[in-house]
């Protein structure tokens, strides 16, 4: 038990093992600075320019930093008493005056805002020393926070005092919160102390998903203030779809990945937040400013150039992120995450830049087209979710062994590869190999436009460049997929040593590009899938007076299939004489294991006598997990080695039960397979 109104803090590390939530304290935290990112948003609104963005983008930096010193403050120790909660109210009230003074600050008044900065970075300086007097325990690392945060205060009150050279006092404030994590004795302390990490991306997901939702308000806002019909309500639902996309990355990637073990990567991790969050209020910024323009006119390029950038931006921060975090689950190797939100995040851009050539609508939805493709990316090859990490890392033990459902499907679904190292993991062109026609169809057919929307791009960047042409976005990706497809009508040409170089560069794109679908698609057709048909059932039952196991296969295409061989194997769950639990894989001989055609069908059997490792075995008593029939042959008519398995559980194994006979002879001489029969069973002494 702990008083309310007093204790000590705890000092938190991740090696306690014991899970940290966030407290209600802080999520009212959360709130208020993203009401301070919201008031920012507003004021860079009334005037977009270069100027204010850069102006707004170290406003923004300063606040991510004093709401980050906190973040980890509260990773590190757990405290709620009434000295804390002062504390954080105190800071709380100097956020919402950064809040209030951020217009007055932007025109070149910076006390208040300053004076408020630095009386919310002390109050984390305090917290921290307060730790420091009273918690023995990480005394070296409250010390060394408590005095960093400090440092910075100080640099920022002080350097009010310089007039106009202020900037250059809080530039180095800044620096020293992004050189401190950096330093080795900092490294020493976090890895002495490690990081609640679990705890740091549930704060730092919050904070994303809030400033998130913020587009929706604005958008909100707008659509209930203004006489907005159905085209206005059309183009909000398009912008209001960009930041669902964005929402279903970060929450798809980043925040579900796991931090790699390497030099820095938490440093990464962290300040990249910095612009990808930034990138998120100034896209709530852009979409209501292109919800207010019409619908079909061409965007302002400042609002175009602010919205198109915001999104770039935002996914080429993914993309940095990606590189230092790993998808436990996921067997696609991570280097095609990064290409993809590159490419991603370049093409928004230059959409941005090219915006002149479209309408508002087509902008937004060719923004839109962008997400979506890296939406149905993350859809098609995400990784596996375990639902039950515990339950699937002790799936197959002696204590499971009675579980048969479960034992079952551990045989017949995909296996999760956990842990896999990123250049073992598969590439795209296996993934093409293996997937489905439609899966592959989709992908391509995202290629191919967003190529041409690259390439369209890079033509409308120099006036010009197309001849017979109005310079319209669509004259140019029509341009384009002439150029790529070298079909060439004639209509259009290129027009000057730019134009030709990029006409260059796609006709040689086209031509790998074409070979490598070619490629890929000849290469599913031309795989040799092998007819086999396997009977559901495998029967336990006297065969010339012998115990044995037998099941049928038919060759349903009824072709040449030459030198035909079937193999048996059991995988028999056993303890060894140290007591370890083993499952080994036991061959079954067979009374006829090959044969030089197979054309119809054929009866396997393995006799189970005292050399075979089902002797004396109970089939239904789990402890003989699978028994796999696998043949090989070569197919006459493909002239390839095809191949084809089957997996049988206990509970596919009847007792004393023969199969029905399928073949018979027509009136004409010819014989007959009656499949409707294959399966069938019957019993001992029932007519056939």
């Amino acid at each position: 038990m702990r008083k309310r109104l007093f204790h000590v803090p705890i000092f938190h590390t991740h090696n306690e093992k014991k899970e940290k939530k966030v407290t209600w304290l802080e999520l009212f935290y959360d709130l208020v600075y993203v009401a301070a990112f919201i008031q920012l948003g507003d004021a860079f609104s009334k005037n977009i320019s270069i100027d204010y963005f850069l102006k707004s983008s170290g406003i923004f930096t300063s606040m991510w930093l004093s709401w980050t010193g906190f973040t980890y403050y509260a990773n590190r120790l757990t405290v709620d008493d009434f000295l804390h909660r002062i504390f954080v109210f105190i800071q709380m009230f100097c956020v919402g005056a950064m809040a209030i003074s951020i217009p007055s600050l932007l025109e070149g008044s910076p006390f208040a805002y300053g004076v408020s900065y630095s009386l919310s970075v002390f109050m984390i300086s305090i917290m921290y020393f307060r730790a420091y007097l009273q918690q023995k325990t990480g005394r070296d690392y409250n010390k060394y926070w408590g005095i960093t945060f400090f440092s910075v205060g100080f640099i920022w009150l002080i350097s009010l005092f310089s007039f106009q050279f202020f900037w250059l006092g809080w530039i180095l404030g800044g620096l020293i919160v992004f050189i401190s994590p950096m330093t080795s004795y900092a490294k020493k302390l976090v890895d002495y102390y490690p990081l609640d990490l679990e705890h740091l991306a549930e704060r730092y997901g919050l904070l994303t998903i809030i400033v998130l939702g913020e587009s929706f308000v604005k958008v909100l806002t707008q659509l209930t203030s203004a006489d907005s019909g159905l085209f206005e309500i059309i183009q909000a639902s398009f912008a209001l779809l960009l930041t669902c996309s964005l929402w279903w990355i970060y929450f798809d990637d980043v925040a579900s990945a796991h931090l790699k073990k390497t030099k820095n990567a938490m440093v990464t991790w962290l300040f990249t937040h910095i612009p990808l969050q930034l990138s998120i209020v100034f896209m709530g910024v852009g979409i209501k400013k292109v919800v207010t323009q019409p619908m079909f006119e061409v965007l302002p390029m400042k609002y175009a150039i602010l919205l198109g950038c915001a999104i770039g931006f935002a996914l080429i921060s993914t993309a940095i992120i990606d590189t230092v975090t790993t998808r436990e689950n996921s067997e696609l190797n991570e280097s095609t995450r990064f290409n993809v939100r590159i490419f991603a995040g370049i093409l928004i851009i230059l959409l941005a830049l090219v915006s002149s050539s479209l309408t508002n609508i087509w902008f937004i939805a060719a923004c839109l087209f962008v997400c979506v493709f890296q939406v149905i990316f993350d859809i098609f090859y995400s990784p596996y979710d375990l639902v039950d990490e515990e339950e699937e890392l002790g799936f197959i033990g002696k204590e499971h062994t009675e579980n048969k459902s479960k034992l079952e499907n551990s045989m017949t679904l995909e296996p999760v590869r956990r842990g896999l190292p990123n250049d073992f993991k598969k590439d795209l062109y296996f993934y093409f190999i293996e997937s489905g026609w439609v899966q592959l169809f989709i992908t391509v057919f995202f290629i191919y436009i967003l190529s041409n929307v690259l390439f369209a791009g890079l033509y409308l960047l120099t006036p010009g460049t197309i001849a017979n042409t109005d310079q319209s976005f669509a004259d140019a990706f029509f341009f384009s997929v002439q150029t790529m497809s070298t079909i060439g009508y004639g209509a259009l040409a290129p027009a000057g040593v730019y134009s030709n170089v990029i006409v260059t560069i796609e006709a040689a794109f086209g031509l790998v590009g074409v070979a490598l679908v070619t490629g890929i698609i000849f290469t599913k057709i031309s795989r040799p899938s092998a007819k086999i048909l396997f009977s559901d059932k495998m029967v336990l039952s006297p065969v010339d007076g012998k115990n044995a196991l037998s099941f049928r296969i038919s060759n349903a295409r009824g072709n040449d299939i030459v030198e035909a061989s079937v193999t048996l194997s059991a995988l028999i769950d056993e303890v060894t004489k140290e007591g370890e639990q083993m499952r080994k894989i036991k061959d079954l001989k067979l009374v006829r294991s090959r044969s030089p055609f197979f054309r119809l069908s054929w009866f396997v059997t393995h006799e189970i006598d005292e050399n075979s490792p089902l002797y004396n075995i109970d089939l239904n008593s789990g402890k003989v997990l699978s028994i796999i029939a696998s043949l090989t042959g070569h197919d006459g008519t493909y002239s390839n080695t095809i191949y084809a398995q089957k997996n049988y559980h206990f509970s596919d194994i009847e007792k004393d039960k023969y199969f029905e006979d399928i073949i018979s002879h027509l009136p004409d001489g010819r014989m007959l397979i009656n499949y409707n029969k294959f399966h069938k069973l019957r019993g001992r002494g029932q007519t056939k």
